[in-house]
């Protein structure tokens, strides 16, 4: 036994030797080939078959070779004509396979154009290789690979790029132009790559499962415009940054689906003209910049294939479909709260109204399904707090909202005759009767108004009087008091008669005149009852505002001083304001709280 026993370790040591050392010549041997950048580049320009395949080839910057691959100038700056004039084209289509790209120092590959697709397959290394001025006619993919950084400026990308199962540092496409050749489209279908009649075709199809993307940039591109949709699509994966700024997606259709980003998310001076896909997205409330101005016209929707319109808050089925609803439903919330985090009430506001929206809807279908009082209350309740107040978002609207109420009420009020004016058909026939009188007699408009306040002179008369004789039989300063008041009250109707008898026109009696005094004293009096009626209607318009601020305020009255139906009128408006200002209260309260 113990024999048998020894044999079993030894075996077991020599076959763990074994493994070891095959396992050490295997890396060791992991690459056949060593190649410089410059000889790579040679070598696919030179290739003439119809696909060059580099495989187990290790890629390194050999500085005595490679100076044209440094970065000679910043990469953000624009190519020039002479890099134009140097661009080199490569015909066949490029399969890199189980490759270790340069990983010794920053590489510049430059005015290089791909006729064909380029692959990068089940490849690593990379510390920082950057395309500048390439264009890529068929497409672009990234499959397998843990790479380091590879940034693209100012290049050209057709068709599109695919990026599958790639763990990589740094992947940025910066002032790049995108777009889909529709023939070359077309071409692809004949052969089986796409579906027939497709009206969509990828620009980037990034689909993530167990690797990690750290930081995706995609800056200042263009999306040029073409028959068929482009689609830039995330599905899955883990990322620490994107970055999306400066892209015009007007005809283009992002989708977000089962993505996590953890450290930052910036989506900014971006346009939409179709809704954002966003299904399971998680992003940092606090590191995310995605001001919802630009998606304010769209908003947020599932795409569950791209030959149908996205669900969204305005689609039907979604609004029937419980579970379809509150997908799209938290999927706002993740906005609407982190917007509430940033303190950012504008985007916040917006979001939020959209999200009613979609509950209003809701509200409806199910009154349509089931009606009765209370499904239509909530229905109509909503769309009431839409209009006044943009659900609460916006206590200015309801202010306006209710100055129109109340502008209203006084309109209907100035038809009606108030306590507070007096002015009724009574009151002008005996204005008029006053003017006949007028033209007919021989008074004065002094006399008029005298005559008015007969009874106010004959009291100021009487206490002026009492005071004179009282002169002797009270103390001197108890009579000193009583001349300021004196002449307070009589001050008034002094400036007054003294007004009238300065404006006096027509001294006598209307017949009596001569012709051409009848002119003037006509037109002065036709100016003068212009003049009266126009202040007869500010005081109307005056009480009647008045009137329906205070109805409106529900201030109270100690007695109303309409009659008839504008009485009732006044209490239903006041009914009317007590709703209204209560939730515009509510509403400005909220407003005030969140920021």
């Amino acid at each position: 036994m113990n024999k048998i026993t020894k044999a079993k370790k030894i075996l077991f040591i020599i076959l763990l030797s074994t493994l070891f050392f095959s396992s050490h010549l295997f890396s060791q041997n992991k690459y056949k080939r060593k190649i410089s950048i410059s000889e790579w580049i040679e070598e696919m320009e030179k290739c003439k078959d119809k696909e060059y395949r580099l495989v187990d080839t290790e890629i390194f910057y050999d500085e005595s070779k490679d100076s044209l691959y440094s970065p000679m100038h910043p990469r953000y700056i624009k190519p020039s004509e002479k890099d134009k004039k140097r661009e080199k084209t490569i015909f066949p289509t490029i399969v890199i396979k189980n490759c270790k790209l340069p990983k010794n120092k920053t590489c510049q590959v430059r005015n290089i154009i791909f006729q064909n697709n380029i692959t990068f397959n089940w490849c690593e290394g990379a510390a920082q290789l950057i395309f500048y001025n390439c264009t890529f006619k068929q497409g672009l993919d990234f499959l397998h690979s843990d790479l380091g950084i590879i940034e693209f400026w100012y290049c050209s990308i057709l068709q599109r790029t695919v990026i599958l199962e790639l763990q990589i540092n740094l992947l940025s496409f910066r002032n790049c132009s995108l777009y889909t050749d529709h023939k070359i489209a077309q071409t692809r279908q004949r052969y089986g790559f796409e579906k027939e009649n497709q009206t969509y075709q990828y620009l980037f199809r990034i689909s993530q499962n167990e690797k990690k993307i750290n930081a995706f940039i995609l800056s200042n591109c263009k999306i040029l415009p073409t028959e068929v949709i482009p689609i830039i699509s995330f599905i899955g994966g883990k990322y620490d940054v994107i970055s999306i700024q400066g892209i015009d997606f007007s005809n283009s259709i992002v989708n977000f689906n089962n993505c996590s980003i953890k450290e930052n998310f910036t989506v900014k001076k971006c346009k939409f003209k179709l809704p954002l896909g966003i299904n399971s997205l998680n992003f940092p409330k606090n590191n995310t910049s995605f001001n919802w101005s630009q998606l304010d016209s769209v908003g947020l929707g599932y795409y569950t294939t791209y030959e149908q319109a996205p669900y969204t808050n305005k689609t039907d089925t979604l609004i029937s479909d419980v579970d379809l609803f509150n997908e799209l439903n938290s999927s706002y919330r993740k906005f609407f709260s982190m917007y509430r985090t940033q303190g950012d009430m504008e985007s916040a506001n917006a979001c939020y109204k959209q999200m009613k929206d979609m509950e209003t809807r809701r509200y409806h279908h199910l009154y349509q399904q089931n009606p009765n009082i209370h499904k239509w209350f909530n229905w109509r309740f909503n769309l009431f707090l839409k209009y006044f107040s943009q659900y609460g978002t916006n206590p200015v609207q309801s202010l306006i909202i209710s100055m129109w109420t109340i502008l209203i009420f006084a309109a209907v009020y100035f038809f009606f005759y108030s306590d507070w004016d007096g002015i009724n058909r009574s009151f002008l026939i005996k204005q008029h009767r006053k003017i006949m009188q007028y033209f007919r007699s021989e008074q004065r408009l002094e006399d008029f108004y005298t005559e008015n306040y007969k009874e106010d002179f004959k009291t100021f008369a009487a206490y002026k009087k009492e005071m004179a004789e009282s002169k002797l039989d009270i103390p001197a300063f108890i009579i000193l008091l009583g001349k300021p008041l004196y002449l307070v009250s009589i001050i008034k109707h002094k400036i007054l008669t003294f007004i009238y008898r300065r404006t006096e026109v027509l001294q006598g009696r209307w017949i009596d005149l001569k012709p051409v005094r009848k002119v003037f004293v006509g037109l002065t009096v036709v100016f003068s009852i212009v003049i009266y009626m126009i202040c007869l209607v500010f005081i109307r318009a005056l009480n009647s505002t008045t009137l329906s601020v205070n109805a409106f305020s529900t201030l109270g009255f100690g007695a109303i001083p309409v009659k008839g139906v504008s009485r009732y009128i006044t209490i239903l408006e006041g009914f009317l304001g007590w709703f209204l200002l209560s939730i515009f209260s509510v509403s400005l309260i909220s407003q005030m709280l969140q920021n």
